[in-house]
């Protein structure tokens, strides 16, 4: 019962954001935008099934200079899995979701869910990535302009994804992030 409000609440949400993205024009950026949406020429070289890791592990990693605009790191070839709190969340101008991720500890992470209007049709995993989008706001609620507090624990799959210091809010040490998110599982909160 509880999984069939959940799809139900996800599709709801999928129809609203759909609805919501042809009302609203969104500018998509341009930076690197093949690697944010998974549409870049390398993006079948990245390994879908997720590797489980800590944000622990992922801030450890030394950044590669300069950033990256391939996928030339292995890092960047893999889906990875994330088991941690989402802190807050936010609506970029850009369309995408961000979300906060702490474990508990002493390391945080980006990981984003891009804009549905700005997946390209070379995205590879197009449905789970809108699915991922859906399902999250589906269940905790649309992203606005401003953060959100919020202290969900899930479990986040995504991209790997190097981007460039500019004092983001909840950023990896290292600038590492997830991005596109492709799934999420809420452990607690949300429900």
């Amino acid at each position: 019962m509880k999984a069939a409000v959940a799809l139900t609440g996800a599709a709801l949400a999928l129809t609203a954001s759909t609805a919501a993205a042809h009302r609203a024009v969104v500018a998509c950026g341009s930076e690197n935008l093949g690697l944010k949406t998974f549409s870049d020429p390398q993006r079948n070289l990245v390994r879908l099934r997720p590797r489980a890791t800590t944000l622990a592990a992922i801030n450890r990693l030394a950044p590669p200079r300069p950033t990256p605009a391939t996928r030339e790191t292995g890092f960047q070839r893999r889906v990875w899995r994330v088991r941690a709190q989402i802190v807050e969340y936010k609506l970029e101008r850009d369309g995408g979701v961000d979300l906060v991720l702490y474990d508990g500890k002493r390391s945080y992470m980006t990981a984003t869910m891009p804009h549905p209007g700005c997946l390209s049709a070379r995205t590879r995993g197009r449905r789970a990535i809108v699915g991922a989008r859906a399902f999250f706001e589906g269940l905790c609620g649309p992203a606005r302009r401003s953060w959100r507090p919020l202290g969900a624990v899930a479990l986040v799959d995504g991209v790997g994804y190097w981007d460039d210091p500019r004092g983001q809010d909840g950023h990896a040490r290292n600038y590492a992030e997830l991005h596109p998110v492709t799934r999420v599982r809420l452990v607690a909160g949300c429900a």
